[in-house]
């Protein structure tokens, strides 16, 4: 496991409790990019450390993710549609495989141009679920 993101007193923007990160909106802004490269940004965005198995990011592209984001919500969708699910913890974030396909490493994006928005599914769907 390789934990990203270590949450500094000299973070300007970062939440003053870890336990927010599930809870608290923030804007983030975060273009398609490599997921180990987009996951410490959205560390750093945040102030939420995210604690993830390299084998989870590795030749891996992010989605697009724009907009106001619980810093949970917004690692879920930077994972685009590898199953995965994140739980926040009393330290940050964690990320865990869902099943053997989040386990296979390579672009599972490749020729999707997925850009997220703002907008939560309940508000697109009127649903409650992702």
């Amino acid at each position: 496991m390789l934990l990203v993101g270590m949450a500094s007193p000299a973070s300007a923007d970062a939440p003053h409790d870890v336990l927010s990160c599930d809870t608290e909106k923030q804007p983030v802004n975060i273009p398609s990019m490599p997921l180990a490269r987009s996951i410490e940004i959205l560390s750093r965005q945040t102030g939420c450390p995210v604690l993830v198995d390299p084998i989870l990011m590795d030749g891996r592209t992010s989605a697009a993710v724009k907009g106001a984001y619980t810093p949970q919500a917004a690692l879920l969708h930077l994972f685009g549609s590898v199953h995965v699910d994140v739980t926040a913890t009393v330290s940050g974030l964690s990320v865990s495989p869902l099943d053997a396909t989040a386990l296979a490493s390579g672009d599972t994006r490749a020729g999707q141009d997925r850009r997220m928005t703002g907008m939560s599914s309940e508000e697109s769907s009127g649903s409650n679920g992702w």
